[in-house]
């Protein structure tokens, strides 16, 4: 049986242009993309935060808060788009 590759595997191979790996690291966040473009409330919600992470797998930054700090923008700047 094969393993599953871990997430950082999977952003890597994403970053280095291989399609599949992308399709992947997506398909893993898809639960969460469905949580939080309920919460944000808006027709285009999904499509926008699975193109945010396709566009934040190619600035992700190993070894750092960056994605629970960009995620937080990203929310921030929605929500007072919405007010």
């Amino acid at each position: 049986m094969q393993r599953k590759p871990k997430l950082r595997e999977l952003i890597d191979l994403a970053k280095s242009g291989n399609e599949e790996a992308m399709t992947q690291v997506v398909k893993r966040f898809i639960p969460i993309v469905k949580k939080y473009s309920r919460q944000l409330g808006y027709e285009e919600a999904c499509s926008d935060l699975v193109t945010w992470i396709i566009e934040a797998v190619y600035r992700y930054r190993p070894n750092t808060t960056w994605g629970r700090d960009e995620l937080n923008r990203y929310f921030s700047r929605k929500s007072d788009y919405q007010k």
